[in-house]
């Protein structure tokens, strides 16, 4: 009964719309589940064109989020929250909320970048012995949109809202978690009844406890989920689960911004590859840059392991690596939020986007990040010498290593997009299942 006030309580925070819009959105997800604008049809996976902007995520419908985004003048931040939160809701098994992570924005403006590292910390007090991260994603989401978005944080967040409300179809990516790990959930009730049954690729995915999370993200904005009305929700409804997760816990697990770690490059040291600090991987990601490959074959399935990356029309780029710590995290969902709880395994905190730009100049040439596996970050780092020092076509790059130690999906401007949009491109992994697409701007 409990859960069920809390569901409806939730679903209350979507309240400002009418029977009719309700059923005009209902109507609009089932035709277009991703909110694509009209004419606004799926592209290659490779493009060029004298005109750039792009998205591109681990899961297909992420990306068309990610894209609507920027057409409708979002900035490559704005693309990049909206992305983030899609994929809890499309990609729960390696990008859920309670996913720990880094991202990077490289501001065109500035002429600068910024970390923001969300690192893994385990809650105070296990369920039923199993130990799960205290969630700090949407902290770092706010954080990063108050510092450099430039929509509003509504038009960011009402996507997700709607895909788990209405449904989803399930892509070729969560499909492949599910078949991989989707016993793993048997033992919690919660995980069981949302993602349990015939699910399959192209079944309809309804996630109303998280679409009643996300509308309180949405109205009244992410603050509250770690110091709000909704914190005190979260916390409890852990502990009647049998752990502990202390408002003082949540408020302390901040996210941290700052420059971050990396080196230059190039004649006279002109361009620079960023990382994220420690204690994320931002050392193996440079350790593929300098041309150390990463061991393990091709991934399967995510692994609990996701990355998305956004560019925008000013040479604004944002590239984030989101960790589960496992297929399925923790594989226990908080009653009557349809959070997914990560796991403080020691491959936590083993991500890392990676970004190459001018400082003098703001010009950006490289945006990667992976998943699939902890030893994505340096497959980025693999990805980005091929592609910047080598002077190699990105998607031949990809075709040609095929996910060996992580999928990697990236987008490069070699001579700048300022400079040479018409050198730009972006192209998924072919061994993943994500997607890659090119944003025109109205």
């Amino acid at each position: 009964m409990r859960s069920l006030a809390l569901v409806g309580t939730l679903l209350l925070s979507a309240c400002g719309r009418s029977e009719t819009d309700r059923s005009s959105e209902q109507a609009d997800n089932a035709s277009n589940p991703a909110g694509k604008a009209a004419g606004k049809g799926g592209l290659s996976s490779v493009f060029r064109g004298s005109s750039f902007a792009a998205v591109s995520a681990d899961e297909s419908r992420a990306a068309e989020v990610g894209r609507e985004i920027l057409v409708n003048g979002g900035n490559a931040v704005d693309a990049a929250v909206a992305m983030y939160f899609a994929l809890a809701v499309t990609l729960p098994s390696a990008g859920g909320l309670g996913a720990s992570g880094a991202c990077i924005v490289h501001n065109s403006k500035t002429m600068a970048a910024e970390s923001f590292v969300f690192a893994p910390v385990a809650a105070p007090g296990a369920v039923n012995g199993v130990s799960f991260t205290i969630p700090t994603g949407v902290r770092a989401m706010t954080l990063m949109h108050v510092r450099h978005g430039q929509g509003r944080w509504e038009q960011s967040t009402a996507a997700a809202e709607r895909l788990a409300r209405f449904g989803v179809p399930v892509s070729r990516a969560l499909a492949r978690d599910l078949q991989a790990g989707g016993a793993l959930l048997a033992s919690d009730r919660e995980a069981q009844r949302i993602f349990g049954g015939a699910l399959s690729e192209g079944s309809n995915l309804v996630q109303a406890e998280l679409a009643g999370t996300l509308a309180v993200i949405r109205s009244r904005g992410g603050v509250d989920f770690f110091q709000g009305t909704f914190a005190r929700t979260l916390s409890d409804q852990v502990s009647r689960m049998g752990g502990s997760l202390p408002l003082d816990a949540l408020r302390g697990a901040a996210p941290q911004a700052g420059p971050p770690a990396g080196e230059n490059f190039g004649t006279f040291g002109r361009q620079r590859v960023y990382v994220a600090p420690a204690p994320m991987a931002g050392a193996a990601a440079l350790a593929g840059w300098r041309g150390q490959a990463p061991g393990g074959g091709t991934p399967t399935d995510s692994g609990g392991f996701s990355g998305l990356v956004a560019v925008d029309s000013k040479a604004n780029a944002v590239a984030c690596s989101l960790s589960m710590g496992q297929l399925f995290g923790a594989r226990m969902v908080v009653p009557g939020t349809g959070i997914l709880l990560g796991a403080p395994t020691p491959e936590a905190a083993s991500v890392s986007p990676l970004i190459i730009a001018y400082p003098a100049s703001g010009e950006f040439v490289f945006a990667g990040a992976g998943g699939g596996g902890p030893t994505a970050a340096q497959a980025t780092g693999i990805v980005a010498r091929a592609t910047i020092e080598a002077g190699q076509d990105l998607a031949a790059v990809l075709a040609q290593r095929r996910g060996q130690g992580g999928y990697v999906n990236a987008i490069a401007c070699p001579s700048g997009l300022r400079g040479g949009a018409a050198t730009c491109q972006g192209a998924i992994d072919p061994a993943g299942a994500g997607l890659t697409l090119l944003a025109v701007p109205r």
